[in-house]
């Protein structure tokens, strides 16, 4: 079994990969080649927090378990402490294939799923992108989105305004954002008027910016409040959209962006185009113009079992991370050629 640190991946990963791995997930579940997910929610009062475990099957007899878990142990700051931890499985064959810490892992999983849905939706010329979320998941969703488009000015509106300038700051500082406008935005109407891309990544239960003001031709992913009462969009943008989803059902069952505006009958079910796997069906399909479109994303299990297998493939054939026998306990480094064992202690 190989152990896969943070830092391991961080040095195994990179955007064109993950891509590729996250349009394969989106395709497989589309066509219904995986088995149904399973998820469990368990949320704690004291202190405010909760544990996500998320498990399914993926190609080749592979499933994989990942716990995710977070907390806000002063709950007067809103700081959130999380991490995250995986299981790889072959399931044909019993036999644990990897452990990996997946906490950085998450936001480039999340990150290349919203790219390859911008690649196959957004303005084919997309200069223009706003951000709404300054958190830890934000660098990776504006580098991601920077890959597949040739942005010239990106935009970040954050719950507080010194958290998106701090953010701002620190991208301005990369040689990536050299010849990019990168800056700070306190007003939502201002900072979506002249977007051709809008993400949203935030913790909001209420609607982050108003849905006129978005240009017609645009692109609005949405990614956050994946829970039946919180939306980031209002109903004047949900009445205009032609909508994509990840997951039909996981989005209108805990999706309030679009649960709720169905419910009040603000937005009509056959507004809801397609999963976006099918977007990468054989013959590619066209996508017709729209006043806005939308991709709503909740996330699916394939994804996670796509891109692990992707780093473990590349950790084993670079040499990275750590060999570990679950029998006998013996360890080895995987780097610096053979394998050496010894007992752990």
């Amino acid at each position: 079994m190989r152990l896969i640190s943070e830092q391991d991946i961080e040095r195994l990963i990179d955007p064109s990969m993950a891509i590729a791995t996250a349009i394969d997930a989106y395709r497989r579940h589309a066509a219904g080649d995986l088995p149904p997910p399973g998820r469990l929610d368990l949320p704690r009062q004291e202190p405010t927090g909760n544990v996500l475990v998320l498990a399914g099957h993926g190609a080749d007899g592979l499933f994989c378990v990942k716990s995710n878990v977070h907390v806000y142990p002063d709950p007067v700051s809103r700081q959130r402490k999380a991490a995250s931890m995986m299981m790889l499985w072959d399931a044909v064959a019993c036999r644990p294939v990897a452990w990996l810490s997946t906490t950085g892992f998450n936001n480039h999983r999340t990150a290349a799923g919203l790219a390859a849905a911008a690649d196959r939706l957004a303005p084919r010329d997309a200069r223009a992108l706003t951000v709404f979320g300054a958190g830890k998941i934000a660098p990776a969703v504006i580098r991601y989105l920077k890959t597949v488009r040739p942005l010239e000015r990106i935009v970040i509106v954050g719950r507080g305004p010194a958290r998106a300038a701090a953010l701002a700051a620190r991208l301005k500082q990369q040689g990536d954002y050299a010849y990019c406008e990168v800056r700070a935005e306190a007003d939502a109407t201002s900072a979506v008027r002249d977007a051709d891309i809008v993400v949203t990544i935030t913790t909001a239960t209420q609607p982050v910016f108003p849905g006129d003001a978005v240009q017609r031709g645009a692109l609005v992913i949405l990614a956050g409040a994946n829970r039946p009462h919180a939306r980031e969009a209002d109903d004047a943008l949900m009445s205009r959209a032609t909508i994509y989803v990840d997951h039909r059902d996981g989005c209108l069952a805990r999706a309030g962006d679009l649960a709720i505006p169905l419910a009040t009958g603000r937005l009509a079910p056959t507004q809801i185009a397609a999963e976006i796997g099918l977007l990468w069906s054989e013959p590619e399909p066209a996508i017709p113009p729209a006043d806005v479109t939308v991709f709503k994303s909740i996330g699916v299990v394939a994804q996670d079992i796509a891109l692990a297998r992707a780093l473990v493939d590349r950790a084993e054939t670079r040499g990275i991370g750590t060999d570990f026998d679950p029998d006998s306990g013996a360890v080895a480094t995987a780097e610096h050629g053979a394998p050496r064992f010894a007992r752990s202690s």
